[in-house]
């Protein structure tokens, strides 16, 4: 058996880093690489409980809660 990585999609073109689908919006996770969906761009952000300004200097990953917690970012 191969371990495989989970496959992290490209950013959507002249958007902020993690949004990697417009129709339907889509957000993703820079470790687990899970997505979340959303009726509309904002909720998809908003929806998805990704940190999507971690204000960490040097660290500028997309997390969900769980990749977060793992991380020990603190809510």
């Amino acid at each position: 058996m191969t371990d495989t990585l989970p496959l992290l999609l490209p950013t959507v073109p002249g958007k902020v880093h993690g949004i990697v689908s417009l129709n339907p919006p889509t957000v993703q996770c820079d470790e687990c690489a899970a997505t979340y969906t959303g009726r509309t761009l904002a909720r998809a952000v908003l929806g998805s409980g990704f940190h999507f300004n971690p204000r960490r200097e040097h660290d500028h990953r997309r997390l969900c809660r769980d990749c977060a917690k793992a991380a020990g970012w603190h809510e």
